[in-house]
């Protein structure tokens, strides 16, 4: 049907002064009939409706319903939908929408699709086998170069790693508050009918903190070292203070009498890459292997150590670095021997997966096997 008295436009506008949804979508129709693109409609209902006319996005959907083949323009039941609704048509239309707008919301759904609430959760669960997260943050926007260098290096500690794990020591520094705020999950709580949620602050970035270097094997812990108050960790005092620490634990640990062959690995923070550290190394005959870039989800410190220290000290306040220390050791002494067996067995499946999505992240892809 083709509606061509311009008029009639003009008198279905005036009389939508107190319009339901029913009646826009009505005009919406009428219009698309006509030929009429979404702006102009959008326009036109605002001028009647002002902030009650839908949305350009919802405009657009009922336009791609209808040229899909709805038809109906009525409000479905919100209860007792019967298993009618659950319709291949049905079922195409709401697996259009979610791959045109993955962000679409199931009540944007409904003003399209005009069925129950259920029906389209039934639908999306059963029948396109969907469910809604949220988007997974990443540490870097990573390049193309980056994507091949993070699968070229990961191929490389692959061959390492496929030989065994006990010649290797990882490790790598990170700042533990004074305070630190439990997680959100342990921050709930059950709360009875008119009772206030309890409130609680965040980490301060300034908060009073310190910075630790932790470095482990597959046994276990190899070293912990504080990093001295008002010092930051420097190529010069890695090479000084942390690394030769480091090498004394592990000598006194294994048994052995020089660090020669060991294979250490760190992230390419400057302090690590820096000419002092890399002679120094040379200098003990230490292997240094080598680090993907941007890639904290391929480090056994940033995926593994350092969030389990950090949520077993989340809710502790300490008032002195001992103290801090303290704790700091009994939550690494208490991780079982297998822990970091499997973690080292981990990082061997990270990087696999790494190589196989050519390099881009892939955490919350799907399950590491």
């Amino acid at each position: 049907m083709v509606v061509e008295n311009f008029f009639f436009e003009i008198c279905l506008l005036k009389t939508m002064e107190n319009s339901t949804r029913e009646n826009q979508r009505y005009y919406i129709w009428v219009c698309w009939k006509n030929d009429k693109g979404a702006d102009d409609i959008h326009r036109e209902l605002v001028t009647a409706e002002g902030s009650k006319a839908l949305s350009k996005r919802t405009i657009y959907r009922w336009i791609e319903a209808f040229e899909a083949g709805q038809s109906s323009i009525e409000d479905a039941p919100r209860s007792g939908r019967p298993r009618e609704a659950v319709t291949p048509s049905n079922i195409n239309i709401i697996e259009d929408l979610i791959n045109n707008d993955p962000h679409i919301s199931i009540e944007s759904i409904q003003e399209v699709i005009s069925i129950s609430t259920g029906s389209i959760e039934t639908i999306l669960h059963n029948e396109i086998s969907v469910k809604k997260v949220c988007a997974k943050w990443v540490p870097h926007v990573i390049t193309d170069e980056n994507k091949r260098k993070r699968v070229e290096i990961s191929r490389q500690l692959l061959e390492y790693l496929d030989n065994g794990f006990q010649n290797i020591i990882t490790g790598d520094e990170a700042w533990f508050h004074f305070f630190t705020v439990s997680s959100k999950n342990d921050n709930k709580v059950w709360l009875r009918q008119g009772e206030n949620r309890p409130q609680i602050t965040r980490t301060a970035k300034n908060s009073k903190k310190r910075m630790f270097c932790i470095f482990f094997s597959v046994d276990g812990i190899v070293a912990s070292v504080v990093v001295e108050k008002g010092h930051t960790v420097t190529g010069d005092y890695y090479r000084n203070i942390i690394l030769p620490t480091m090498f004394k634990k592990f000598k006194e640990i294994s048994g052995r009498s020089t660090v020669r062959d060991v294979m250490l690995h760190h992230d390419n923070a400057a302090p690590h890459k820096s000419k002092v550290v890399t002679k120094y190394l040379q200098e003990e005959r230490v292997i240094l292997l080598p680090h993907p870039p941007y890639s904290p989800d391929l480090a056994p410190c940033d995926f593994f150590l350092f969030p389990k220290i950090k949520k077993e000290l989340g809710g502790k306040r300490f008032e002195r670095i001992q103290d801090l220390a303290r704790a700091v050791k009994l939550v690494t002494d208490s991780i079982p021997q297998e822990e970091f067996s499997e973690c080292f067995q981990s990082w061997r499946r990270r990087l696999r997966r790494c190589i196989e999505v050519k390099g881009e992240y892939f955490e919350g892809m799907e399950q590491l096997n």
